[in-house]
């Protein structure tokens, strides 16, 4: 007789709906997964019961966790900590216990204090998502070939790591070592200021006198630009306040650059540097999509398989680009050095 998987997931909305689909997608006679689903809110369970992510659902965390060998917590950011502090004395021995958080400094945090020391708990992220939210917008395939943090404590067992790896696999995504610390600084620059930048720049507008005009004009640059605006508030205002130091950070890079840029844009003088930039930017961010970049020992040799920034810059056509941007400074410059005569002479 094969004995069946447990898995209850805490927080049913769209990550923990997301997890349970592609678990039970996975659940076989050979290997059989149950999956009892909880969350606060008693209409979000049973929806994530509708579409089919959980097999049961209970009406507390620790009815939950009782019994269970795997428990996922896929609550709100800041309501992992009281989760913790409910499931602490009930959950068993040897149950492994993963998150699913944006920030994990604080959630590591958290569990070290909360969870005894044998408990085998280690922290995780996915790196996929929506804008959209709650179960209803559920996806077994989600985290299909989406990075998954795995970020291990002092304290986890190798066994808690080898089922936390085994779950990541089977959800289709793709293990990533980081520790606690650089998983945050690293989310603040690629996730987490990026959603700020958002709704800055649509709140610059928005507040414009002119946004009854702009709001008819935008089409799919700005949509596109401004999308995580739409991101759930209450994550977006979890994920701020538990990694503040590494989102003020980059942010900071960011203004800078904003400022490299302004001055690039206002002087006259700097249109070939202004070019070359635009220019970089856009070779850089083809290379990017084209999965040209990352660690080398995960992704393509840099050196073989990637054209240079120099190297596009041997281009024709660039070339003929950056003559024409000096013929147009060297003709503004003697429009300039001829009115300046003809001043002299009056």
């Amino acid at each position: 007789m094969e004995l069946t998987l447990r898995v209850a997931i805490l927080g049913t909305g769209l990550i923990g709906s997301s997890i349970g689909l592609r678990l039970r997608r996975a659940s076989t006679a050979k290997v059989p997964i149950d999956v009892v689903g909880y969350d606060r809110y008693e209409d979000v369970a049973r929806q994530a019961q509708k579409v089919g992510a959980i097999d049961s659902l209970v009406y507390t965390s620790q009815e939950a966790v009782q019994g269970a060998d795997l428990v996922i917590l896929a609550t709100p950011l800041l309501a992992i900590r009281k989760m913790m502090e409910e499931i602490a004395p009930v959950v068993s021995d040897d149950a492994i216990i993963i998150d699913t958080g944006s920030t994990k400094s604080e959630v590591l945090r958290w569990a070290n204090e909360l969870f005894p020391a044998h408990v085998g708990f280690v922290g995780g992220h996915p790196m996929a998502g929506k804008t959209q939210t709650g179960p209803q917008a559920a996806d077994a395939d989600l985290f299909e070939g989406a990075r998954w943090i795995v970020v291990p404590t002092v304290r986890s067992s190798e066994r808690a790591v080898q089922s936390v790896l085994w779950v990541v696999e089977t959800l289709g995504a793709k293990s990533m070592f980081m520790d606690a610390d650089e998983h945050d600084a690293y989310t603040a620059a690629i996730s987490h200021m990026p959603m700020l930048a958002a709704g800055a720049m649509f709140d610059m507008e928005r507040l414009s006198d002119a946004w009854p005009e702009l709001s008819m004009l935008a089409a799919g640059g700005f949509r596109d630009t401004t999308r995580l605006t739409g991101t759930d508030p209450a994550m977006a205002f979890d994920i701020t306040v538990t990694n503040r130091d590494h989102i003020v950070h980059w942010l900071n890079r960011y203004i800078g650059a904003l400022i490299d840029l302004r001055e690039l844009v206002q002087s006259e003088d700097q249109e070939e540097a202004l070019f070359r930039q635009i220019a970089e930017s856009s070779f850089e961010y083809t290379a990017f999509i084209n999965g040209k970049v990352g660690r080398p020992e995960e992704g393509v040799s840099l050196d073989a398989a990637r054209i240079s920034f120099q190297d596009f810059f041997t281009g024709e056509w660039v070339r003929e680009k950056l003559a024409q941007v000096s013929e147009a400074n060297e003709r503004r410059a003697e429009e300039e050095a001829r009115e300046g005569r003809a001043r002299r002479n009056v």
